[in-house]
């Protein structure tokens, strides 16, 4: 059996292409950055930084529309000295303030760090329906004072926890007489 021979331009031609196309897919690089290196808050809340404390995974669970709702998220203190911390949502102040020791970090939604129950950041009422954003605000006495839009979602999943405190558990519609279940 013979075969034909290749002939150089057409080998040269498929080398140059071949270059060509490594050039210009090492290209797409460098416009993207790998996304590892991109900072992004890797939970449902949102994360705020300050000069004394962080705030992470900041979120309120409530049904909204006047149901009651609890703010969830973590407060680190990164300072040597322990620091008082005072939450509000929407304008409104929520009870009881938070004492968060030097170095230290607690759940602001009452939980201990050893698993026990604490006393969560309760509001009595919450207008804004979830699905939506309100404005929460965390002040360390008087030092300084962080803000940002957090999410409201529902007492259900991961936030079933606090469906007594946030305005009782999520119904969802029954089927209607005559409709299939598929």
């Amino acid at each position: 059996m013979t075969t034909a021979r290749t002939s150089r331009p057409a080998r040269r031609a498929g080398a140059l292409l071949a270059a060509g196309a490594a050039l210009v897919l090492a290209g797409c690089s460098v416009n993207s950055p790998a996304a590892t290196t991109l900072r992004y808050a890797p939970a449902d809340g949102v994360e705020l930084d300050g000069d004394t404390v962080d705030v992470r995974d900041l979120l309120v669970v409530s049904h909204g529309e006047g149901a009651p709702a609890v703010v969830s998220g973590s407060v680190i203190n990164s300072s040597s000295e322990p620091v008082t911390v005072l939450v509000s949502v929407s304008g409104t102040e929520v009870t009881p303030t938070v004492s968060v020791g030097a170095h230290s970090t607690v759940r602001l939604d009452g939980v201990d760090a050893d698993g026990s129950d604490g006393e969560p950041l309760i509001l009595p009422e919450l207008e804004s329906p979830a699905g939506q954003t309100v404005e929460v605000r965390v002040e360390v006495e008087g030092q300084e004072t962080l803000s940002t839009l957090a999410p409201v979602l529902l007492p259900q999943g991961p936030y079933a926890q606090f469906v007594d405190d946030a305005g009782g558990p999520v119904e969802t519609p029954a089927a209607e007489e005559g409709e299939d279940d598929h």
